[in-house]
């Protein structure tokens, strides 16, 4: 939650600086280590759900970019920006996969396997 709280702040500094609309319109890399590194890399891909962001992923902190901003929750950096695929117009998420499965041009992959396929399984968020 603290994490989540953190993405949140640096998002909507980014909404009004005018760099990105919305929180799914972003994609973030956090960087931390020890305990915290390895709590959010059980996440996964999961991760952008529990972010509300169309990308998230976790980086060692010794492998932080010069974008990076310094968060109030100690040991956690967080390099966010906009998002440059399309968006998906089932779930909104904007997604580089839009448009594999021809039967679906519009969808991302996930959609797709939620439409036509068994779903997606999560196992955190």
């Amino acid at each position: 939650i603290q994490v989540r709280s953190a993405v949140a702040k640096r998002l909507e500094d980014l909404r009004n600086a005018g760099e990105i609309k919305a929180s799914l319109t972003a994609q973030v890399t956090l960087y931390a280590e020890g305990e915290l590194l390895s709590s959010l890399m059980q996440l996964g891909d999961e991760l952008r759900f529990v972010l509300i962001t169309s990308y998230a992923k976790v980086l060692p902190l010794a492998e932080k970019s010069a974008s990076a901003v310094e968060s109030e929750l100690d040991g956690l950096w967080i390099e966010a920006q906009a998002v440059q695929a399309k968006k998906c117009p089932r779930c909104w998420h904007h997604r580089e996969d839009i448009g594999v499965d021809p039967d679906h041009p519009e969808l991302c992959q996930r959609c797709v396997d939620n439409v036509k396929g068994e779903g997606e399984i999560r196992q955190f968020a």
